[in-house]
């Protein structure tokens, strides 16, 4: 008897899940720099969303495979840095951004081509030099650009100062937008960085500096590389929180605030 309303209540717990529209979950608790309060660890998505985003991952993540295979039938030639496994962080970011708002990334740049504005096709073309790639074949896998797109970056941390230019201009033009700076844990230890946040900081520019730790620094492992790997208190007086797990609607959330700390306050994160 016991065994059967057991069972009973499983079915209808999985009954109300497949009806329902929203998933809610718990996340780890986060790590923080110079703030009083992190995100929520109570996190939730809805169906819609969490579609959107998987179909959204999953378009890099195999137009990421295809350029792979690409290289290794050497029709692509030069430089090939993919993006595969760190999906969710571009994805992620992108659903918290609005109109008018920039980024400006590495030279892992081939997800967040296509998701500020180019095809997969545009992006495949432009890696195999065709003049209908993102800018005519002229790029390559470094450089490609929308009017969003900052473009990646070739030069190691070259992306960071440009990154708090680009809100320089934005805070000029009384803009109430962000832009998203991204770097990984070998820029981190550039000095660019540090100079960079220093004039965020001093003139409050609405840049948002996000560390995309993928543990290796073009294949050094980050405590073979850096003296502290808590990247997130690089910045010294900008505020930060660090072991994000950018996923769904958790990294979504995330953004947002930080987002509206800048806008709002004009504070660098």
């Amino acid at each position: 008897m016991l065994k059967a309303l057991h069972s009973s209540k499983a079915v209808a717990s999985l009954a109300r899940r497949a009806v329902s529209n929203e998933a809610a979950f718990q996340s780890k608790e986060y790590k923080l720099h110079k703030l009083d309060n992190g995100p929520s660890t109570q996190v939730s998505i809805s169906r819609d969303d969490a579609l959107k985003f998987y179909q959204q991952m999953q378009i890099i993540r195999r137009m990421e495979s295809a350029a792979g295979n690409l290289y290794k039938e050497k029709k692509i030639r030069g430089f090939c840095h993919l993006y595969s496994g760190q999906e969710a962080c571009a994805v992620g970011i992108k659903a918290a951004m609005t109109e008018g708002d920039a980024v400006i990334t590495a030279y892992r740049c081939h997800g967040w081509t296509y998701l500020l504005g180019s095809t997969a096709t545009q992006v495949l073309a432009e890696l195999t030099g065709r003049i209908s790639g993102n800018v005519h074949g002229k790029g390559g896998s470094m450089h490609m650009y929308t009017p969003s797109f900052y473009g990646g970056n070739g030069i190691v941390g070259a992306q960071q100062p440009l990154g708090a230019g680009v809100a320089f201009a934005m805070k000029y033009r009384n803009q109430k937008n962000v832009c998203v700076t991204l770097y990984g844990d070998g820029a981190a230890n550039q000095g660019q960085l540090f100079e960079a946040a220093n004039m965020a900081k001093l003139w409050n520019l609405p840049v948002i500096f996000v560390c995309e730790n993928n543990g290796f620094g073009m294949g050094t492992a980050v405590e073979r590389s850096s003296a502290s790997t808590e990247y997130y208190t690089r910045g010294d007086y900008v505020p930060a929180s660090g072991s994000m797990e950018w996923m769904y609607s958790l990294s979504e959330k995330h953004s947002n605030g930080a987002r509206r700390t800048v806008t709002k306050d004009g504070v660098p994160s």
